[in-house]
């Protein structure tokens, strides 16, 4: 892993790589903290969004609030993938690269329930303000009460009508957003399934070239024990030769 932690001056330049081994870990360890802890916030604060009883201004700042601690959880999501490119072992290159993906799921259920649970309080505060308006009873006399009655329809109209565009236009970027996270998360899966068959791959190219080395090796040695035999056969029949004009010269 490179690059997680800043290099300290001393004498040199140099650091001990055990030292620095610490330091990447404990930096990662408060990674992975910070990403567990943001995603508790997070369905802390749907859970607030989904039992809310207030206005909409309540909504409104308790959805800044989530949109805010879901941008901070993205970060530590893009962080914890930068490590796992960096990293130079190549088993913990794969598993830091899987607990990235398994976050990044994470991430898109958590805005998935926040959309949700956004889309069903807005549904009631405008339900709520709905019969808050159709309980006020005029206290004028009939025929104003008549006038105002019907203008309190046409309010009542044209509110559900905005109300009705709104949802659809809502449902349509939740359906679209649900679509991008269904394809980011496919390419996640596809990614990490890539890194692990690359591993696998490396691992038995590994095998095979320990394999091939071994072979070499033995061919190594009956090449060395063929040049023996040669040389010894090659002075068995000099000696021989020898021996035989020897013997025809004394005879």
């Amino acid at each position: 892993m490179r690059g997680c932690v800043r290099a300290a001056p001393g004498w040199g330049g140099w650091r001990d790589p055990a030292r620095m081994a610490g330091e990447e870990q404990v930096y990662l360890s408060v990674v992975r903290q910070d990403i567990l802890k943001y995603d508790m916030m997070v369905k802390s604060l749907v859970q607030e969004i989904r039992e809310l009883d207030g206005s909409q201004a309540d909504l409104d700042d308790i959805g800044s609030l989530v949109r805010s601690r879901i941008a901070q959880l993205r970060e530590q999501i893009e962080e914890l993938k930068r490590l796992a490119q960096e990293e130079d072992n190549e088993d913990e290159r794969c598993q830091l690269a899987e607990e990235a993906a398994r976050s990044e799921k994470m991430l898109q259920d958590d805005h998935r329930a926040f959309r949700n649970a956004l889309l069903a309080a807005q549904l009631t505060i405008n339900q709520r303000s709905k019969d808050e308006l159709l309980s006020k009873q005029p206290a004028e006399g009939e025929g104003e009460g008549s006038v105002r009655q019907r203008r309190t329809r046409e309010l009542l109209l044209r509110d559900s009508s905005r109300l009705s565009e709104d949802l659809l236009t809502v449902t349509r970027l939740i359906q679209d957003n649900v679509q991008k996270s269904a394809h980011t998360v496919d390419t996640l899966v596809e990614g990490s399934q890539s890194l692990t068959s690359t591993h696998e791959e490396l691992k038995t190219m590994g095998s095979v070239i320990s394999q091939a080395r071994k072979i070499l090796n033995k061919y190594g040695r009956r090449e060395n024990t063929d040049k023996l035999l040669i040389f010894l056969g090659l002075v068995f029949f000099l000696a021989s030769c020898l021996v035989v004009v020897r013997n025809r010269f004394i005879f």
